[in-house]
């Protein structure tokens, strides 16, 4: 699997930090939010050499032909939950879909995505700018060419990335919180 045409969705500070260092690599970046106006907010947050380097739209249009979508919204079981069952149907079959929860259960997210062998987890530290580490967790459905293509591009762009097999409170940053 081939990674160049990425969506964040969520224009806060994961996600427009997220879309600046994918756009600086070269990838195909959309930065979709709900509200045009955290759009506005996130291209006075983003480099000036890079914000015209990202497409910005409140468009569900921006989840059809992708090749990743990252998902960065309020850390709410509810809402990403809500929002999956919304969003991952209008994604390819192919797409591969990521949170980048920082401590929701996979599986329980897992449930309502569309094609959960596609989803998993994308944990990048605050701020991803600066904190190299990218957590992959996979829920009980995620294949392994999946985990794969995910830690590749997290390779490609400079990250650290480590696989958790299994979704487990705090995944492995906080380890000692597992039972």
């Amino acid at each position: 699997m081939e990674i160049r045409k990425i969506t964040i969705a969520g224009a806060g500070t994961m996600g427009y930090s997220m879309a600046e260092i994918f756009a600086r690599k070269g990838y195909d970046v959309i930065l979709w939010n709900h509200r045009s106006a955290t759009l506005e907010r996130a291209k006075t947050k983003i480099a000036p050499d890079m914000v015209n380097h990202i497409s910005y739209t409140t468009d569900p249009a921006a989840f059809r032909g992708r090749d990743l979508i990252v998902e960065n919204i309020v850390e709410d079981l509810a809402v990403k939950s809500d929002f999956y069952k919304t969003y991952s149907p209008l994604a390819d079959e192919k797409t591969i879909i990521a949170t980048n929860t920082s401590g929701l259960s996979i599986n329980t997210l897992a449930k309502s995505v569309k094609g959960p062998e596609r989803f998993l987890g994308m944990h990048w530290f605050n701020p991803p700018t600066l904190i190299p580490l990218i957590e992959i967790i996979k829920n009980d459905h995620t294949q392994d060419e999946v985990a794969k293509t995910i830690y590749n591009l997290a390779v490609s762009i400079g990250k650290k990335p480590a696989i958790v097999e299994k979704d487990a409170p705090g995944f492995a940053a906080t380890a000692s919180s597992w039972q």
